[in-house]
């Protein structure tokens, strides 16, 4: 299979096959990587993944956690001139995506740069980023809290040699 062929597929389809492969284990297989790669590509439902992973790269180079709200903002989502905000947004916020393409680009797990507003960690936010890690197939094991930190604490050491 070549990249015209990812090209061709849905970004559903891309995903299907990526939850194929981290079902079965074999995310480091090339089809996997290729279709991760695409699918970082794609703008859906206006959310473009490549502005949404800048602007958490520059969260983690300042040390300055950031929020839903914010991202919504830089990825294209969200424009808080025209739009209200609601819950709504949050379901077109692909993080998902943002964590396979980090584990395909070997980058850190640049989520952990999220927070509530304010920068503030909630339970929920740090269940939503193991799911994050699940759907990228990243094993994990211990306290929600201390990992979604260790991660937070990769990115900033990272950032400071991007």
């Amino acid at each position: 299979m070549t990249n015209r062929f990812l090209k061709l597929k849905t970004p559903e389809q891309l995903e299907t096959i990526i939850g194929r492969h981290r079902e079965a284990g074999k995310m480091d297989l090339p089809l996997c990587v290729d279709a991760m790669a695409e699918l970082s590509t794609r703008t859906v439902k206006g959310f473009n993944l490549r502005l949404a992973v800048n602007h958490l790269i520059e969260a983690a180079k300042t040390e300055t956690p950031t929020d839903f709200k914010q991202i919504a903002i830089a990825s294209g989502v969200f424009d808080p001139d025209t739009q209200k905000w609601g819950q709504w947004v949050r379901g077109a916020l692909a993080l998902d995506r943002m964590c396979i393409f980090c584990r395909a680009q070997g980058l850190p797990q640049l989520t952990a740069m999220l927070g509530n507003a304010g920068g503030k960690t909630n339970d929920a936010v740090t269940i939503g980023f193991l799911k994050g890690l699940d759907a990228a197939g990243i094993e994990y094991g211990g306290d929600p809290r201390e990992i979604y930190e260790d991660h937070r604490s990769s990115c900033i050491e990272w950032a400071k040699s991007a």
